[in-house]
């Protein structure tokens, strides 16, 4: 199954909801999913089990870059690796909204209106702490309220615990084990080694005789140019994308510094 990605314009003339047949009808979850960590992954599960036609209602940029540009420390995932989880779990739409100034100012219920007149919502999971609409109108519970009085059945998923420190799993928790180095805390957290995506990065070469077989330096990947969080300073074991190539590889102030030029890093 392919996923399908749609922009949230497109979405809200989406030619799907006449389909009397209901073949279009959706099981949805909403938020921002970076790093589509365990407790993510327990919301899509959750929707690919139930259905029909799971679909992610998601942001193509973080909102807190526009809502709290001063706090926000940078995207764990790029989208084109959320898309690719995504679609491995089984998602079937992917919708990509960009929190625009009119976007913003959707207050709860018109957002979930949206999504049951546009998407046929039938069935909802989100976590419990979830919070929607503008200056965050609408809490979990009045979310359920208001969808169940429309007989969509939906459900307030607790947050998942992360069995060694009966802590909750959050993006937040995450982003911090990452920055810290701590990438054992943080495959733990995701339930896979944690990557970096490179495809949408130039590489600059710093050394000399580029390209000449007998060069001496590194190609270095700024990953502050496209608000992207990099792991402590120090070196690092990886595999290398593509062709999964071995090595070791040095990150240091939101650089990372390769021998090779790649698309793609997972940290071992």
């Amino acid at each position: 199954m392919s996923l399908r990605i749609i922009e949230w314009l497109d979405f809200l003339e989406n030619s799907d909801s006449s389909s009397a047949s209901g073949l279009f009808e959706s099981a949805m979850t909403v938020g921002v999913f970076d790093g589509v960590h365990l407790g993510h992954q327990a919301l899509i599960e959750r929707i690919t089990r139930r259905g029909p036609n799971p679909t992610v209602i998601t942001f193509r940029e973080n909102p807190k870059k526009m809502v709290s540009p001063e706090l926000f420390e940078g995207d764990i995932y790029s989208l084109k690796q959320k898309l690719a989880i995504f679609e491995s779990l089984g998602v079937s739409r992917a919708v990509l909204i960009d929190f625009s100034e009119d976007f913003s100012k959707l207050n709860g219920r018109e957002f979930l209106d949206l999504l049951e007149k546009w998407g046929r919502m039938v069935f909802l999971a989100i976590g419990s702490n979830f919070r929607c609409g503008f200056r965050q109108d609408t809490d979990a519970d009045l979310v359920r309220e208001i969808n169940e009085g429309k007989g969509i059945p939906t459900e307030l998923l607790s947050p998942v615990v992360f069995p060694a420190r009966g802590e909750p799993v959050s993006s937040s928790r995450l982003r911090s084990a990452i920055i810290s180095g701590d990438l054992k805390l943080a495959a733990a957290l995701m339930g896979r080694n944690f990557s970096l995506d490179l495809s949408d990065l130039k590489a600059e070469f710093r050394g000399c005789n580029p390209g000449s077989g007998t060069e001496s330096g590194s190609y270095v990947y700024d990953l502050c140019s496209v608000q992207r969080i990099a792991p402590a300073r120090g070196e690092y074991s990886v595999l290398m994308q593509p062709g999964a190539i071995a090595g070791r590889i040095k990150v240091e102030d939101g650089k990372v510094f390769l021998p090779i030029k790649a698309e793609g890093l997972e940290f071992n």
